[in-house]
Protein backbone atom coordinates (compact mmCIF):
# COMPACT_ATOMS: atom_id res chain seq x y z
CA UNK A 1 0.00 0.00 0.00
CA UNK A 2 1.07 3.43 -0.48
CA UNK A 3 0.28 6.54 1.45
CA UNK A 4 0.96 10.46 1.08
CA UNK A 5 2.04 11.84 4.53
CA UNK A 6 3.65 14.34 5.91
CA UNK A 7 6.15 13.68 8.84
CA UNK A 8 7.39 16.64 10.82
CA UNK A 9 6.22 19.28 8.02
CA UNK A 10 8.00 17.36 4.89
CA UNK A 11 5.98 15.41 2.29
CA UNK A 12 6.74 11.70 2.47
CA UNK A 13 5.32 8.58 0.53
CA UNK A 14 5.15 5.54 2.99
CA UNK A 15 4.73 1.90 1.17
CA UNK A 16 3.56 -0.30 3.57
CA UNK A 17 2.51 -4.07 3.69
CA UNK A 18 1.08 -4.12 7.51
CA UNK A 19 4.50 -4.88 9.24
CA UNK A 20 5.11 -1.36 10.57
CA UNK A 21 5.51 -2.68 14.19
CA UNK A 22 8.89 -4.48 12.98
CA UNK A 23 9.85 -0.47 12.69
CA UNK A 24 10.85 1.96 9.94
CA UNK A 25 13.00 2.11 6.88
CA UNK A 26 14.28 5.92 5.98
CA UNK A 27 14.78 6.14 2.50
CA UNK A 28 16.56 9.10 0.65
CA UNK A 29 16.35 9.02 -3.29
CA UNK A 30 19.38 9.69 -5.77
CA UNK A 31 19.46 12.58 -8.48
CA UNK A 32 22.32 14.32 -7.84
CA UNK A 33 20.61 16.88 -5.22
CA UNK A 34 18.77 18.17 -8.32
CA UNK A 35 16.41 15.44 -10.18
CA UNK A 36 13.79 12.55 -8.29
CA UNK A 37 11.14 12.12 -6.26
CA UNK A 38 10.23 10.35 -3.68
CA UNK A 39 8.72 8.10 -6.01
CA UNK A 40 11.69 6.18 -6.21
CA UNK A 41 11.22 4.62 -2.98
CA UNK A 42 8.94 2.40 -4.79
CA UNK A 43 12.06 0.95 -6.26
CA UNK A 44 13.17 -0.20 -2.80
CA UNK A 45 9.03 -0.92 -1.29
CA UNK A 46 10.19 -4.61 -1.38
CA UNK A 47 11.96 -4.19 2.09
CA UNK A 48 8.11 -4.02 3.38
CA UNK A 49 6.99 -7.25 1.87
CA UNK A 50 5.45 -9.88 4.00
CA UNK A 51 5.03 -7.86 6.41
CA UNK A 52 8.20 -6.25 6.77
CA UNK A 53 9.11 -2.62 8.19
CA UNK A 54 7.40 0.26 6.22
CA UNK A 55 9.40 2.32 4.13
CA UNK A 56 9.36 6.16 4.29
CA UNK A 57 10.68 7.61 1.25
CA UNK A 58 11.32 11.77 1.77
CA UNK A 59 10.29 14.34 -0.78
CA UNK A 60 13.21 16.94 0.36
CA UNK A 61 13.47 19.90 -1.25
CA UNK A 62 15.83 20.21 -4.18
CA UNK A 63 18.27 22.97 -6.03
CA UNK A 64 18.85 24.75 -7.54
CA UNK A 65 16.23 26.38 -5.73
CA UNK A 66 17.27 25.32 -2.54
CA UNK A 67 20.44 25.09 -1.93
CA UNK A 68 22.12 23.91 0.92
CA UNK A 69 20.70 23.04 3.75
CA UNK A 70 17.40 22.48 3.01
CA UNK A 71 17.53 18.92 2.32
CA UNK A 72 19.59 18.35 4.86
CA UNK A 73 16.53 20.06 6.75
CA UNK A 74 13.83 18.25 5.49
CA UNK A 75 16.10 14.71 5.76
CA UNK A 76 16.52 15.99 9.93
CA UNK A 77 12.91 16.87 10.24
CA UNK A 78 11.05 13.63 9.45
CA UNK A 79 14.11 11.72 11.22
CA UNK A 80 13.35 13.48 14.31
CA UNK A 81 9.75 12.89 14.07
CA UNK A 82 10.33 9.06 13.65
CA UNK A 83 12.77 8.72 16.53
CA UNK A 84 10.27 10.13 18.76
CA UNK A 85 7.36 8.08 17.18
CA UNK A 86 8.81 5.15 16.08
CA UNK A 87 12.12 4.98 18.00
CA UNK A 88 15.89 5.27 16.89
CA UNK A 89 16.27 1.55 17.28
CA UNK A 90 13.40 0.68 14.94
CA UNK A 91 14.89 2.60 12.46
CA UNK A 92 17.15 2.56 9.80
CA UNK A 93 18.00 4.56 7.24
CA UNK A 94 19.01 3.87 3.36
CA UNK A 95 20.04 6.51 0.74
CA UNK A 96 20.96 5.85 -2.65
CA UNK A 97 23.34 8.32 -4.72
CA UNK A 98 22.68 11.93 -3.58
CA UNK A 99 20.49 10.36 -0.99
CA UNK A 100 23.93 8.02 0.17
CA UNK A 101 25.42 11.45 0.83
CA UNK A 102 22.41 13.08 1.84
CA UNK A 103 22.37 10.02 4.90
CA UNK A 104 25.44 10.46 6.02
CA UNK A 105 25.09 14.41 6.64
CA UNK A 106 21.62 13.46 8.23
CA UNK A 107 23.37 11.18 11.04
CA UNK A 108 26.27 14.03 11.24
CA UNK A 109 23.64 16.54 11.89
CA UNK A 110 21.37 14.07 14.18
CA UNK A 111 24.58 13.26 16.17
CA UNK A 112 25.47 17.23 17.01
CA UNK A 113 21.71 17.65 17.85
CA UNK A 114 22.10 14.65 20.31
CA UNK A 115 19.67 12.44 18.55
CA UNK A 116 20.02 9.18 18.87
CA UNK A 117 21.90 6.78 15.86
CA UNK A 118 19.68 4.59 13.68
CA UNK A 119 19.93 1.02 14.35
CA UNK A 120 21.84 0.30 11.21
CA UNK A 121 22.44 2.52 7.59
CA UNK A 122 23.09 1.76 4.07
CA UNK A 123 24.46 4.12 1.62
CA UNK A 124 24.79 2.73 -1.75
CA UNK A 125 27.31 4.57 -4.03
CA UNK A 126 27.61 7.77 -1.75
CA UNK A 127 28.23 10.96 -2.90
CA UNK A 128 30.29 11.70 -0.15
CA UNK A 129 32.65 13.96 -1.95
CA UNK A 130 31.47 17.22 -4.15
CA UNK A 131 35.05 18.54 -4.97
CA UNK A 132 34.84 15.01 -6.95
CA UNK A 133 38.78 14.76 -7.09
CA UNK A 134 39.00 10.84 -5.82
CA UNK A 135 40.82 9.06 -8.72
CA UNK A 136 38.14 6.97 -9.57
CA UNK A 137 36.65 10.03 -11.17
CA UNK A 138 39.16 10.16 -13.72
CA UNK A 139 39.73 6.72 -14.34
CA UNK A 140 35.96 5.51 -14.99
CA UNK A 141 35.22 8.35 -16.88
CA UNK A 142 33.39 7.15 -19.96
CA UNK A 143 33.13 4.13 -18.46
CA UNK A 144 29.79 4.73 -16.24
CA UNK A 145 26.61 6.32 -16.86
CA UNK A 146 27.34 9.76 -14.86
CA UNK A 147 28.56 12.79 -16.46
CA UNK A 148 31.67 14.49 -14.41
CA UNK A 149 30.56 18.13 -16.33
CA UNK A 150 26.91 17.53 -15.17
CA UNK A 151 27.99 16.10 -11.44
CA UNK A 152 30.05 19.57 -11.37
CA UNK A 153 27.28 21.59 -12.16
CA UNK A 154 24.98 19.95 -9.57
CA UNK A 155 27.30 19.74 -6.84
CA UNK A 156 27.57 23.29 -7.15
CA UNK A 157 24.31 23.88 -7.44
CA UNK A 158 23.42 21.94 -4.44
CA UNK A 159 26.38 23.57 -2.23
CA UNK A 160 25.00 27.34 -3.05
CA UNK A 161 27.71 29.63 -1.14
CA UNK A 162 29.16 26.60 1.22
CA UNK A 163 32.84 25.37 -0.58
CA UNK A 164 32.40 22.10 -1.85
CA UNK A 165 35.19 20.85 0.58
CA UNK A 166 33.33 21.65 3.66
CA UNK A 167 32.27 19.19 5.46
CA UNK A 168 28.75 20.00 5.39
CA UNK A 169 28.45 19.16 2.30
CA UNK A 170 30.97 16.79 1.92
CA UNK A 171 30.48 14.38 4.24
CA UNK A 172 33.44 12.96 3.88
CA UNK A 173 35.28 15.21 5.69
CA UNK A 174 33.72 14.83 8.62
CA UNK A 175 33.32 12.79 11.83
CA UNK A 176 31.79 9.51 12.23
CA UNK A 177 32.23 9.02 15.94
CA UNK A 178 29.11 7.05 17.19
CA UNK A 179 27.57 6.06 13.63
CA UNK A 180 25.82 2.80 13.18
CA UNK A 181 26.44 -0.73 11.82
CA UNK A 182 26.72 0.70 7.83
CA UNK A 183 26.51 -1.55 4.38
CA UNK A 184 27.93 0.24 1.10
CA UNK A 185 27.41 -1.14 -1.66
CA UNK A 186 29.48 0.69 -5.02
CA UNK A 187 30.44 -0.65 -8.44
CA UNK A 188 33.98 -0.73 -9.57
CA UNK A 189 32.79 1.11 -12.74
CA UNK A 190 31.31 4.06 -10.78
CA UNK A 191 32.91 7.30 -10.83
CA UNK A 192 31.83 7.32 -7.16
CA UNK A 193 34.02 4.30 -6.10
CA UNK A 194 36.28 6.11 -4.49
CA UNK A 195 33.95 8.17 -2.38
CA UNK A 196 32.56 4.67 -1.28
CA UNK A 197 35.86 3.25 -0.14
CA UNK A 198 37.11 6.07 1.32
CA UNK A 199 33.61 6.88 3.32
CA UNK A 200 34.19 2.95 4.48
CA UNK A 201 37.75 3.81 5.44
CA UNK A 202 36.71 6.91 7.71
CA UNK A 203 34.25 5.07 9.07
CA UNK A 204 36.48 1.64 10.49
CA UNK A 205 38.95 4.52 11.57
CA UNK A 206 36.57 5.32 14.10
CA UNK A 207 35.57 2.17 15.37
CA UNK A 208 32.41 1.84 13.12
CA UNK A 209 31.16 -1.54 11.71
CA UNK A 210 31.20 -1.47 8.36
CA UNK A 211 30.56 -3.93 5.06
CA UNK A 212 31.85 -2.55 1.64
CA UNK A 213 30.20 -4.14 -0.85
CA UNK A 214 32.32 -4.11 -4.19
CA UNK A 215 30.68 -5.21 -7.04
CA UNK A 216 33.30 -5.88 -10.01
CA UNK A 217 32.53 -4.25 -13.66
CA UNK A 218 29.43 -2.96 -12.29
CA UNK A 219 28.17 1.35 -12.89
CA UNK A 220 26.49 3.85 -10.64
CA UNK A 221 23.03 2.68 -9.77
CA UNK A 222 23.71 -0.83 -10.57
CA UNK A 223 21.00 -2.07 -7.56
CA UNK A 224 17.94 -0.55 -9.97
CA UNK A 225 19.41 -2.96 -12.49
CA UNK A 226 16.97 -6.49 -13.44
CA UNK A 227 20.55 -7.97 -13.75
CA UNK A 228 22.08 -10.68 -11.64
CA UNK A 229 23.94 -7.82 -9.74
CA UNK A 230 21.23 -5.86 -8.81
CA UNK A 231 18.65 -8.40 -7.99
CA UNK A 232 21.68 -9.98 -5.81
CA UNK A 233 22.26 -6.60 -3.71
CA UNK A 234 18.76 -6.42 -3.24
CA UNK A 235 18.64 -9.62 -1.43
CA UNK A 236 21.63 -8.26 0.66
CA UNK A 237 20.37 -5.07 1.11
CA UNK A 238 16.97 -6.69 2.45
CA UNK A 239 18.64 -9.43 4.89
CA UNK A 240 21.36 -6.35 6.17
CA UNK A 241 17.77 -4.27 7.46
CA UNK A 242 16.10 -7.56 8.51
CA UNK A 243 18.86 -8.54 10.59
CA UNK A 244 19.62 -4.42 12.11
CA UNK A 245 15.57 -4.54 12.96
CA UNK A 246 15.07 -8.14 14.28
CA UNK A 247 18.23 -7.57 16.59
CA UNK A 248 17.33 -4.33 18.23
CA UNK A 249 13.88 -5.71 18.69
CA UNK A 250 14.84 -8.70 20.20
CA UNK A 251 17.07 -7.30 22.54
CA UNK A 252 14.35 -4.61 24.28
Amino acid sequence: METHEQIGGVPVIRYSSGGAERGVVLYLHGGAYVLGTAQQGAAVAYLCKDRGPDVVSVEYRLAPEHPFPAAVDDAIAVYRELVATVGAQRLVIVGESAGGGLLVLLLQRARKEGLPMPAAAAPAFPAADLTLTAPSVAKNKGKDMLVLSELEQEARWFAGQVALEDPSVSPLFGSFEGFPPTYIAVGTRDLLHDDARRLAEALRAEGVEVFLDEWVGTIHGFSAMPFGEGLQHRRRLHSFVRDALLYNNDSK
